[in-house]
């Protein structure tokens, strides 16, 4: 898709939209903002840090702080 047929794209949703609300900003907006009430919300994607950091962890061993003997 073509940086023209992505503009064109919004351009006419942008008129669909005026037109459907008499090109009333205000209803515009309350449209939309009780669209966004229906959206789901995922949680915050993790920065690589804190990905690498959760990587670290499962690599070590879990301990409790007492000392037990390794199994053979």
């Amino acid at each position: 898709m073509s940086a023209d047929s992505i503009n064109e794209e919004i351009l006419r949703i942008k008129r669909e939209l005026a037109a459907r609300f008499d090109n009333d900003l205000a209803r515009i907006v309350a449209d939309t903002k009780s669209r966004e009430r229906n959206a789901i919300s995922l949680p915050p994607r993790r920065t690589k840090s804190e990905q690498s950091d959760a990587v670290e962890r499962r690599d070590r061993p879990v301990s409790d702080g007492k000392s037990t003997p390794a199994a053979h």
